[in-house]
């Protein structure tokens, strides 16, 4: 997967190891998931029209890139990337012992994504789920806490010249009902990533 100075939208896929926006509001948030198809009327609907995915694929994007006071990649620079050899995996970490085959080569082959010396490892965990974790090619540590996996925000933007990480996630009741929909948004502090802010967010209209 390639990754540039650019900020980069990440798809990881199961298999892998590894315009001017406008400012929008809680409430428009808040008004765009009261527009989206209600999932009881599927069998019934004819889905959402063109006006409507395009205003919530807006609104997305503009939480996305820090539009309305959310934090920016640009807030959080950093300003010396990795370009030496990879570091073998640290076997001290649990995860790594559990998952060294999948870490080794993200750190062999992967690519700088994030904050500098962090290249983004992926596998599957189950059905609809993806665990997601950062690796050093500086140290080959990594970064905690993973994120995705069952209930866990995933991964949706990151930047090699940022310590900021863009995660999109929803939040659950004790029956495992989605409550909302948020981004949140993380700063890597040492190796760990800290939430900053939360921020609530329409599901893509399609996803629910």
């Amino acid at each position: 997967m390639s990754m540039s100075r650019s900020r980069t939208s990440l798809v990881v896929l199961l298999a892998m190891a590894g315009a001017g926006l406008a400012l929008c509001s809680v409430t428009q948030v808040q008004a765009m998931q009261a527009s989206a198809p209600d999932a009881t009327d599927a069998a019934s609907s004819i889905g959402p029209t063109a006006a409507q995915v395009a205003e919530n694929a807006r609104i997305r994007e503009a939480i996305f890139n820090g539009e309305g006071g959310n934090p920016r990649f640009a807030d959080y620079p950093v300003t010396k990337i990795h370009s030496g050899p990879a570091a073998s995996l640290d076997l001290s970490d649990p995860r790594a012992r559990m998952f060294r085959t999948r870490l080794s080569a993200a750190l062999k082959d992967g690519e700088v994504g994030f904050a500098g010396e962090y290249t983004l490892v992926g596998w599957g965990c189950g059905t609809s789920c993806v665990s997601m974790t950062f690796v050093s090619k500086r140290t080959g540590k990594l970064a905690t806490p993973s994120l995705g996996g069952e209930l866990g925000p995933m991964v949706v933007k990151v930047d090699p010249h940022s310590a900021l990480v863009v995660a999109e996630g929803g939040e659950f009741d004790d029956n495992y009902a989605r409550t909302g929909n948020f981004a949140f948004f993380y700063v890597l502090e040492g190796r760990a990533l800290k939430l900053i802010r939360r921020v609530p967010l329409p599901v893509a209209l399609g996803e629910e």
